[in-house]
């Protein structure tokens, strides 16, 4: 099993890094209810979401939808997959699939709406899937994808190489690189006429080191294990210090926001 494989099996790395977010954003209008604001969905859409996670978009914004939306959750984790449906339930207008997207099984001009939010940096052909998702949209159709910018998180990277230069993770700017918001439109207008990026403002601002170490830990399984017995205490102490050096708290930066395609 590869390191994403293990990562995404089931929610439980996921929901650590989620939760960071919900706790230690200066800003403070949640993440989930801000991607609903700013999607426009019709009565009677049919909608697909790529890489739905456990299911929390929809557990949060499931009821704000307009009437008669047809809407199918997907993953490429079945471990993820029942997560999203334990977390949701089993509604009449939404199915569960586990979907490639570099091979969507649905017809051509399928669906009104297609979701991939935090996910098109680990898809290996990204042109394929790119095109496969054009291919079931509808004339008209709009495909929404979130990601990170360069900038994202970086202060974790810093604070792991202040704590020993040695172990050389870079948590998050490999995934930017992939695609992310300096990037991601140029990839984008290969297949979509309109491309827009809306920013999600806001920063960290942590006063709980064990909440930073969890996450850099659930980011994968090198970090883990770099991070375990004496070398984790010795981590949770430095972040101590750093926290107290800095008036009681930690700041990350932040850098995510929207894509909208037509």
């Amino acid at each position: 099993m590869t390191e994403l494989n293990e990562q995404y099996q089931d929610s439980s790395n996921l929901n650590i890094r989620i939760k960071i977010h919900e706790r230690f954003s200066t800003n403070k209008e949640d993440w989930h209810m801000w991607l609903f604001d700013h999607y426009d969905v019709k009565p009677e859409s049919k909608i697909l979401e790529l890489g739905c996670g456990d299911g929390t978009f929809w557990k949060k914004n499931g009821e704000r939808f307009p009437k008669g939306c047809a809407i199918t959750l997907s993953d490429f984790s079945s471990g993820m997959l029942a997560d999203a449906q334990r977390r949701i339930g089993n509604l009449p207008n939404v199915t569960y699939q586990i979907v490639d997207i570099q091979q969507i099984p649905f017809d051509d001009h399928y669906f009104d709406v297609v979701i991939a939010n935090h996910m098109l940096y680990h898809v290996p052909d990204r042109e394929r899937a790119l095109k496969e998702v054009r291919r079931v949209l509808k004339p008209g159709g709009i495909f929404y994808s979130s990601t990170i910018g360069k900038e994202h998180m970086g202060g974790f990277n810093d604070l792991l190489t202040r704590f020993d230069p040695t172990f050389g993770f870079d948590l998050t700017n490999v995934q930017a690189d992939a695609f992310g918001l300096e990037n991601g439109a140029e990839q984008l207008n290969h297949y979509f006429k309109h491309v827009k990026l809306t920013r999600f403002p806001g920063d960290l601002l942590i006063d709980d080191v064990q909440a930073i170490c969890d996450y850099i830990c659930s980011s994968g399984t090198n970090a883990n294990k770099a991070l375990s017995g004496k070398k984790r205490e010795q981590f949770l102490g430095f972040l101590n210090h750093e926290k107290e050096k800095n008036g009681g708290f930690i700041k990350i930066t932040k850098a995510t926001g929207l894509f909208e395609s037509k």
